[in-house]
């Protein structure tokens, strides 16, 4: 049987790194995003596509794209300035970034990115491919340009970066370019072009087929290729054609052996087209050749200077001057990945270390990851510097560092913030560690990119336990670290989702059938979607029983059923009960655990989620009693079908949203129900509590209040006396309501019938004590419980009476919790606080009993602690 609530709403832009508002456009693949409504580009509604952003973007904004598949062409024509560049940023490490795809249209092939006539503009952090015959980024007739960061993976017949026209000061630099199809280099620099900069890039073509160079500059005057790793599969690695005067190839690493990057790199079947470094005639006045190290396994020309080729450095520095201190030996790479950045760790032993000019012109302070030049003290230091040729610096140990999760708690209970602290180098380096990590939480398949001491903010959609990892760019283990979250509470005006009687959210009016599970969907909650939903709060009955037996309620998640139970009855019976049940399924599956039919009615009261009140609880107290005239005007019994209203402002403060109260109704003199609901509103049709005649039952209730007054409906034709226990108060953090919820279960947690946990059965006036479930693996310490939502069960009774939980170290208050008589088997639910971490039941009877406890969550405390 299937009920739909309500029709989803679109969730909110995903949680970004604090940047600016003003200064940012932002592109996300959410249901909320729109390219055309007036506040296109903001958070809660961003843009569809970046090349919507890309024709309105401002000099001094940023376009920030967050994670997904974006199947676009994006043009870039518009410009920013020297002092305030146009931005366009992947949100995301390249753990996850923004995938960018050229499209093709009936005019050919386009590119992902195309810079078209525009200057001072930056790409970061991209991962892009375009169609076949398309660049994946094309820079034309541009200038000050650069992209940096990114994965640029070529096409068949075309490279993965183009640089045409008359472009000039375009920069490449720490991107990881992969080129795999024959004919087309993995850069390719136009004549025309001027000023080109290729700055600690990994250029790889891991394919023999594919015999294009890694760098082609055909014609390009002043083009810097400066600590880069080029790594191919015998085949050219980088081409200095046409005039290409003026140019520099210092402190690269290229390996075109086969196989150079694993563990036996071998020559090459064909030596042809192995040449490391090419430089026709026409580009040798003024460009400068050195401080590489150049892999001579593949058996080919390392060099070809002006159409002659050399095959080791030394006979080349001999008869061009060039490559003095070039070296030619094994780089000693191995092939690493993290996520999609393709890159080379040398060896511990490999020349590469400590060997560059720090002083070569395009050479960067730091990496391919943005680390810091490192001085490795087992390696003597070239005369100039410690830095590392090619793109991956060798970097030493690293001591301290972290990151810490600070939860904000209400009235943003779901959200917290994680810190990153920067490690320090053990080894002398030329800066601090500044690094890129990328955090991925278990709830959203997003990576926040964070700088060394950066810092975001991030909304889990549902209160529990949630792991963050975090991964370095740099590769290496990840670390995760768990924090627990709750959630605040809305209470909402009473709704009937459920009556299989009358098909009230089923199809029909049949019960449900022995053993068998009726599944409500809740694909929402008063507008919130259900993965922003908690737990929900409703008031469940069972009628017309046709055997005894329980009712299980527990999320539709794919989860066994669980051993616990919500509602206990006899043939016959009508029994209600409050559940909290959460609905990270989507839905509630109810279990009929008899061996009879069963008729089930749900009354939703409220929910937990990300806004709400949050829960104050308060040692249980009796705030009415109708025989004693305690709350009342006078003892005496609520009349047939009339309400009493009770003044609670003298018990809770002013902002309380709802209270909690166990509610217990004795010597009706005719079978009928209770309705609570706040004071001055319009009566709800449904019941909180279901009695016959001269029985006493209770049920717990969380009823919103006005004014601090509830009101309670006699709705039966005689009279009722009502007892009500307050237990709690949900409200402003003003209110001293700062505790939220934390869903655990349903679980067992005692069931003396069994000796689980606790042996049984429980003697008369006598007690036992039992610790709640929580969570535990924090490193830093979860939160302990302040309180716990329990289902507590009475069977096998001796005698008749009555329950009382409390915390353990203090006195047995005044109040009841749940009420039998002998042989009765009696649910209710409990809130009760446990400040000491162990909760206590006392049984007010003269016979013994038998007692079954179900954890349904627990509350927890604003927390302020740091991993």
């Amino acid at each position: 049987m299937l009920l739909g609530l309500a029709l989803p709403v679109a969730s909110s832009a995903p949680a970004t790194a604090d940047t600016p508002a003003s200064n940012v456009l932002y592109v996300a693949k959410t249901s909320t995003c729109s390219d055309a409504a007036a506040d296109s580009g903001s958070q809660g509604r961003p843009f569809c596509t970046i090349s919507a952003a890309a024709g309105v973007v401002e000099p001094g904004q940023t376009v920030l794209v967050e994670a997904g598949d974006y199947p676009e062409s994006v043009t870039i024509t518009r410009s920013g300035t020297a002092d305030a560049p146009i931005t366009f940023v992947s949100n995301d490490s390249s753990l996850n970034p923004a995938y960018v795809r050229g499209l093709s249209t009936t005019q050919g092939a386009n590119p992902a990115f195309t810079v078209s006539g525009a200057q001072h503009v930056v790409l970061r952090r991209f991962y892009t491919t375009a169609p076949g015959g398309a660049a994946s980024v094309l820079i034309d007739h541009s200038s000050d340009v650069t992209v940096d960061q990114a994965v640029l993976n070529s096409s068949a017949g075309a490279p993965a970066i183009q640089i045409t026209g008359t472009s000039r000061d375009v920069t490449l630099s720490r991107t990881s370019v992969t080129h795999v199809t024959n004919g087309s280099p993995g850069v390719e620099i136009d004549a025309g072009a001027s000023g080109t900069v290729l700055s600690a890039d990994t250029i790889f073509s891991p394919f023999a087929a594919n015999h294009a160079p890694g760098i082609t500059v055909s014609g390009a005057p002043g083009t810097l290729i400066t600590g880069d790793t080029v790594v191919g599969y015998c085949a050219q690695g980088i081409v200095l054609a046409g005039d290409s005067t003026g140019s520099t190839v210092k402190n690269d690493v290229v390996e075109e052996a086969a196989n150079g990057w694993g563990s036996s790199p071998a020559a090459c079947a064909s030596t042809a087209d192995a040449t490391a470094i090419s430089v026709a005639d026409t580009a040798t006045s003024g460009t400068s050749v050195d401080d590489n190290v150049i892999d001579p396994t593949s058996g080919g020309s390392l060099y070809s200077w002006a159409g002659t080729g050399y095959p080791d450095a030394s006979s080349f520095a001999a008869a061009t001057g060039q490559g003095g201190a070039d070296i030619s030996a094994s780089p000693q790479l191995t092939a690493q990945s993290t996520g999609a950045r393709q890159w080379f760790a040398p060896a511990s032993s490999s020349p590469v270390i400590d060997s560059a000019d720090p002083a070569a012109p395009g050479e960067t302070a730091t990496d391919f990851f943005g680390s810091p030049r490192e001085d490795d003290p087992s390696v003597p230091n070239a005369a100039s510097g410690y830095y590392d040729r090619g793109a991956v610096e060798v970097v030493g140990p690293e001591s301290g560092g972290g990151y810490t999760i600070q939860p904000l708690g209400s009235p943003n209970p779901l959200q917290v913030t994680v810190t990153t602290t920067a490690p320090t180098p053990t080894w002398t380096a030329n800066g601090p560690i500044h690094r890129v990590y990328s955090y991925i939480l278990d709830d959203d398949t997003t990576g926040f990119p964070v700088d060394t001491d950066g810092t975001f903010t991030y909304t889990f959609h549902r209160a529990g336990d949630h792991a963050i990892h975090r991964y370095s760019l740099r590769g290496g283990p990840s670390t995760v670290q768990h924090v627990v979250v709750g959630a605040d509470y809305t209470p909402l005006t009473p709704v009937r989702l459920l009556d299989t009687r009358h098909a009230v959210g089923v199809t029909t009016t049949t019960p449900v059938a022995a053993g068998a599970d009726l599944v409500l969907p809740v694909p929402s909650v008063a507008g919130i979607p259900a993965a922003d939903v908690s737990a929900v709060v409703a008031n469940v009955t069972v009628t017309q029983p046709t055997a005894g037996g329980h009712l299980t309620l527990y999320p539709h998640n794919g989860e066994s059923l669980p051993t616990a139970s919500n509602v206990n009855f006899t043939a016959g019976q009508t029994v209600a009960n409050l559940v909290t049940v959460p609905v990270d399924g989507g839905g509630v599956v109810f279990h009929n655990g008899s061996s009879g039919t069963v008729h089930v009615l749900m009354d939703l009261q409220g929910f937990y989620g990300r806004a709400g009140s949050g829960f104050k609880p308060v040692s249980p107290a009796r705030v009415l009693d109708t025989r004693s005239g305690l709350g009342t005007s006078a003892a005496r019994a609520i009349t047939a079908h009339a309400t009493l209203s009770l003044d609670l402002s003298g018990r809770v403060p002013a902002g309380t949203t709802a209270v909690v109260l166990n509610l217990t109704v004795t010597r009706p003199t005719e079978h009928g129900y209770l309705t609570a609901y706040p004071d001055a509103g319009a009566m709800p049709g449904v019941s909180n509590l279901n009695f016959t005649a001269g029985e006493t039952v209770a049920n717990l209730a969380v009823v919103p209040v006005t004014d601090g007054k509830v009101d309670f409906y006699n709705g039966s034709g005689g009279t009722v006396q009502v007892v009500a226990d307050l237990e709690g108060y949900f409200g402003s953090a003003a209110t001293g309501a700062n505790q939220s919820y934390v869903p655990e279960g349903p679980a067992r947690l005692v069931d003396t019938r069994s000796d689980f946990d606790v042996p049984g059965p429980v003697p008369a006036y006598g007690s036992i004590r039992f610790y709640p479930l929580w969570h535990k693996d924090c490193s830093a310490g979860c939160p302990r419980p302040a309180g716990a939502v329990l289902n507590m069960t009475a069977t096998q009774p001796r005698k008749s009476g009555f329950l009382t939980l409390y915390p353990n170290e203090q006195t047995v208050p005044n109040a009841s919790n749940l009420n039998f008589i002998a042989g009765q088997t009696v649910p209710n639910l409990v809130s009760v606080a446990d400040p000491g971490l162990i909760i206590g039941v006392y049984n007010h009877s003269s016979g013994s009993v038998q007692i079954i406890v179900d954890e349904e969550g627990y509350y927890i405390a604003p927390q302020t602690w740091a991993n």
